[in-house]
């Protein structure tokens, strides 16, 4: 299928995408191009500390500066680099296909940051979750894989209930062990146990950022008067009468969940941002991720 026959990807999108690294790669925390700086010591690239010099030690690495200094020999220890996992969650309950922009944008959001990390040659997974993880992509790596990760995310399909607690159990199964970057790109309508299943993701040693996807409707509903409500994701209908207040309180209420969710990824050393669906992503991806203390 050519890139501009995918349903959920434009050619003009594909056209903006295929210059975003040259200006956003240092997105993710800060941290270096191409390669990534771990905590474990050996030969890489950048100084880290000494050690006083051992048997079967690297000549190469001792530094005669020091000993010029001491008259002791030390060993330079420097950083490794290493590549690193990135792992996307898309949610695809039912709650995300109710505006066609809303789906749009979380998928559009995912493609640019996994686009990001595969010039960068880091390891991409991807998933879309509900009632659980529905559908995985093994890994992709290499800016090769970029058209592999477009399908993939093209193809993702809205239905069913979020249950991010049954989805951290199917996560645990595909990938306990791993470390990374998580970035959970979600409406968060799952009120009972997003908190609960935001700790099991960190438990794992994941660095966890929740993307929040909404819409102006959802920001600023107009609906007023008798209306029958549907819950997309298969609770009952009601009908109502809507008032301005019974709005202002909605407003309100969405406002503190946002809050709610924020505070509880920050206060782990995670990241919050909330994503407007009439937002252009250019603006997303290079102003407000990238100036918006993403992981700091």
């Amino acid at each position: 299928m050519p890139l501009g026959e995918l349903p959920a990807f434009d050619p003009a999108f594909l056209s903006r995408l295929e210059q975003l690294h040259l200006s956003a790669r240092r997105i993710f925390s800060g941290r270096q191009n191409a390669q990534h700086v771990s905590r474990k010591l050996g030969t890489g690239t950048e100084f880290a500390d000494h050690r006083p010099y051992a048997a079967g030690d690297d000549l190469r690495l001792l530094d005669w500066n020091v000993y010029a200094r001491t008259g002791r020999l030390y060993t330079k220890l420097f950083r490794q680099e290493e590549d690193r996992n990135l792992f996307f969650l898309v949610d695809v309950s039912g709650s995300m296909g109710v505006e066609q922009a809303k789906f749009d944008c979380a998928r559009r959001l995912a493609a640019c940051l996994a686009y990001i990390g595969l010039h960068e040659m880091d390891r991409v997974y991807l998933a879309g979750f509900s009632s659980g993880i529905t559908v995985a992509r093994p890994v992709l790596r290499g800016r090769r894989a970029v058209v592999e990760m477009l399908r993939f995310l093209s193809g993702l399909r809205t239905g069913g209930a979020t249950d991010l607690g049954r989805t951290l159990h199917h996560f645990t199964g595909l990938h306990g062990g791993k470390d990374g970057l998580l970035f959970l790109v979600s409406d968060f309508l799952d009120l009972e146990r997003v908190a609960a299943a935001l700790d099991g993701f960190f438990r794992l040693g994941l660095e966890v950022v929740g993307l929040h996807v909404v819409t102006p409707a959802e920001l600023e509903p107009r609906l007023l008067g008798e209306w029958r409500l549907e819950d997309p994701e298969g609770g009952p209908p009601r009908r109502v009468h809507l008032t301005r207040r019974m709005v202002a309180r909605y407003k309100t209420a969405l406002q503190q969940h946002g809050e709610r969710v924020r505070r509880h990824l920050q206060a782990r050393r995670g990241a919050y941002v909330r994503v407007r669906s009439d937002l252009p992503l250019e603006d997303l991806v290079l102003r407000e991720l990238r100036a918006g203390h993403l992981l700091a």
